[in-house]
C-alpha cells in the first residue's frame, strides 16, 4: 500500500506519470523536464559511469531533495521497495495457509546444545 502511495505522489509532483523503477526515466523527469540540474547552484551532481549522463543514484538525489519533492519521494520509494523485496516478499513465500511460518528443528546440529531452525518450510 505504502509502495503506491508513493508512487502516485511520484507522479503527482512529477506532473506526468513514469516508471518509477526506471533509471532513464527518472532521469528525464528530473532533469529535463524538471531541470533539477540546473538549480544545483554550487554543487556538483555525480554522473553515470559508463555513459557519463546525470545520475539517480542516492547521493544524487539527497543533493536534489531540497529544490523540489520528488527527490525525497524516489527515495522514501526506495527505501520501502527495499525492504519489502528483501525481507516481506521472502517471509510471504514462507506463510503456512494457517498464517504463520514453520521451520525444521534441529537438536543436534548446534556444538553448543542448543535447538537451532532451518529452510522454512512452504
Amino acid at each position: 500500500t505504502k509502495i503506491k502511495q508513493l508512487e502516485q505522489e511520484a507522479h503527482k509532483a512529477a506532473g506526468q506519470i513514469f516508471m518509477v523503477t526506471s533509471n532513464a526515466q527518472l532521469r528525464t523527469v528530473l532533469f529535463e523536464k524538471l531541470r533539477l540540474h540546473e538549480l544545483c547552484e554550487n554543487k556538483k551532481l555525480p554522473k553515470t559511469i559508463s555513459k557519463q549522463q546525470q545520475s539517480t543514484s542516492e547521493a544524487a538525489l539527497l543533493q536534489l531533495q531540497h529544490l523540489h519533492p520528488l527527490p525525497k519521494i524516489i527515495l522514501e520509494y526506495r527505501q520501502v521497495h527495499k525492504i519489502k523485496s528483501t525481507f516481506v516478499d521472502g517471509i510471504l513465500s514462507c506463510v503456512k495457509s494457517k498464517n504463520y511460518i514453520s521451520s525444521k528443528w534441529y537438536q543436534t546440529s548446534a556444538v553448543t546444545g542448543r535447538i537451532s531452525a532451518k529452510h522454512p518450510v512452504k
